[in-house]
């Protein structure tokens, strides 16, 4: 009840009803939909399916990789469906387009971890890269094993980049039965437009931990990974170490340097990280946000940090720590840092009873613009759990999936996304474009368009308190107002 009276207030926009409900927001307009598979087996059993959206370079097709493992290609015209093809086995991990817009990638995670080139128009095969060559194969799932899928060789990051060519990041973590205990392996790619392999680090061969996200500059030139867990029984002089950034010479593949994220204690015991590193359009530096509440900004010349900010970090309330994870961040084009803060929480570092913060952390739930040098540029904070931005070729337009859920006697759900004009004078307020609500939760892989006229994002379903499932799994196609004019000019 609360939410919706914010969001009636600010954004003079109701609660969502009503399965075809087009809601009429300020700012932002709904085009068409894209119904996709049925998934209430997996929402049944408590699981949100991914989905990976993708504009071409002119705006005029959106293709679409989803959980079940379609490939989806539309015209944004019309909203009419081009063409699909169905992956066994896979789901359709990450999907990007070539500078002309002619080939589409796209990357699997199933038991080979193959990465595609097709042709746009059509989606006729023009090669593919086997990562299980690398990571090694995976099994299939068994039927009815909601989460084997994430257990096989997948792509977590396909970037083209300004010649053409492709950074991937490639993730293998799974239990192996033949060692008897948990296995990562993962590598960083650079492949030519047509497929051929120009380099991979770690050079020896797969490293034996999660490399969770990879970015670079738009050339390429400089590339930053960030680790997570390592393999279990890792001797302790292995090279590789989690919680660090690693940064690469683009054009070679050479690590020319890492720094190692001291974890913040009493609170952490160690760094946890997401798809949380990005780097600078020009290569002088990168971000990265760290689950303990803190962003950091890499000078890429000294590989160190010039500003740690504490976005999240622990503070007492009622005589315990509570913290907001920082969770997301972005670069846009514009050199603006864009980090995200969670919802408040107790440091899991620490051994106390109970799992609820005593109050809210004041940080949390906020995005953060700064600049290069850690400058805060503005906020925008609302009751809602922030996950994922996206932004235009310009970086005029930011955009971000929001939730919002209470159980108990007083059960709400209000989910969707907000759109933000980020050369808008003023505070984040003053930026916010419009909020567009859907029924179920927003995958946090949102797509605008390269001009910033277009929104995709993903719908997924979800059960209430009843076990009823709500929503749908369906790509929402929108418009956003004001924006086609200053593109033209």
């Amino acid at each position: 009840m609360l939410i919706s009276i914010w969001l009636s207030q600010v954004l003079f926009s109701g609660a969502v009803a009503g399965e075809n409900f087009s809601p009429r927001v300020p700012g932002i307009s709904l085009l068409f939909r894209i119904p996709l598979e049925d998934v209430s087996f997996y929402v049944r059993a408590g699981h949100l399916p991914d989905a990976f959206l993708a504009f071409s370079p002119d705006g005029g097709l959106l293709a679409v990789g989803t959980f079940l493992g379609r490939l989806i290609v539309t015209s944004t015209k019309d909203g009419r469906i081009l063409w699909q093809k169905r992956i066994p086995e896979a789901m359709v991990k990450r999907v990007a387009f070539s500078q002309d817009g002619r080939t589409i990638y796209f990357g699997e995670q199933s038991p080979d971890g193959f990465i595609y080139a097709v042709s746009a128009t059509d989606g006729h095969p023009r090669w593919r890269f086997r990562l299980a060559d690398d990571l090694l194969p995976g099994t299939p799932p068994e039927k009815g094993d909601i989460y084997g899928i994430y257990r096989q060789p997948g792509c977590y990051r396909l970037k083209v980049l300004e010649d053409g060519d492709l950074l991937v990041l490639g993730i293998h973590s799974w239990p192996d039965k033949k060692r008897g205990y948990w296995r990562r392996l993962s590598r960083v790619y650079r492949l030519s437009p047509s497929g051929r392999l120009r380099w991979a680090w770690p050079r020896e061969g797969p490293a034996e931990l999660s490399l969770i996200y990879a970015d670079s500059d738009k050339k390429g030139l400089r590339v930053a990974v960030v680790s997570t867990l390592p393999s279990d029984q890792l001797p302790p002089e292995y090279p590789y170490t989690p919680g660090t950034i690693y940064v690469l010479d683009g054009q070679r593949g050479k690590e020319v340097g890492r720094y190692r994220i001291p974890p913040l204690r009493p609170y952490y015991d160690r760094v946890s990280v997401w798809e949380s590193v990005a780097v600078d359009p020009q290569g002088e530096f990168a971000v990265v946000a760290t689950s303990d509440g803190r962003g950091f900004i890499i000078d890429l010349k000294k590989i160190k940090p010039s500003k740690i900010l504490a976005l999240g970090t622990p503070i007492m309330v009622g005589g315990l720590p509570v913290s907001a994870m920082s969770s997301y961040s972005l670069i846009s084009p514009r050199r603006e840092i864009y980090f995200q803060t969670d919802t408040s929480s107790i440091p899991y570092g620490l051994n106390v009873s109970g799992n609820r913060p005593a109050g809210p952390h004041p940080n949390a739930n906020t995005i953060w613009a700064v600049n290069p040098r850690g400058h805060i540029l503005w906020r925008f904070s609302a009751p809602f759990r922030f996950q994922g931005l996206a932004s235009d070729a310009r970086g005029k337009v930011l955009a971000t999936a929001a939730g919002a859920s209470a159980r108990g006697r007083e059960a709400s759900h209000q989910y969707g996304v907000f759109v933000f004009k980020t050369t808008r004078p003023g505070g984040g307020l003053e930026k916010l474009i419009g909020y567009y609500p859907t029924r179920g939760p927003v995958f946090f892989h949102l797509a605008l368009s390269p001009d910033g006229n277009l929104l995709a994002l993903c719908e997924t379903p979800y059960l209430d308190e009843l076990g009823r499932q709500i929503g749908s799994y369906q790509v929402h196609v929108l418009k956003i107002k004001g924006q086609l004019k200053e593109a033209r000019r």
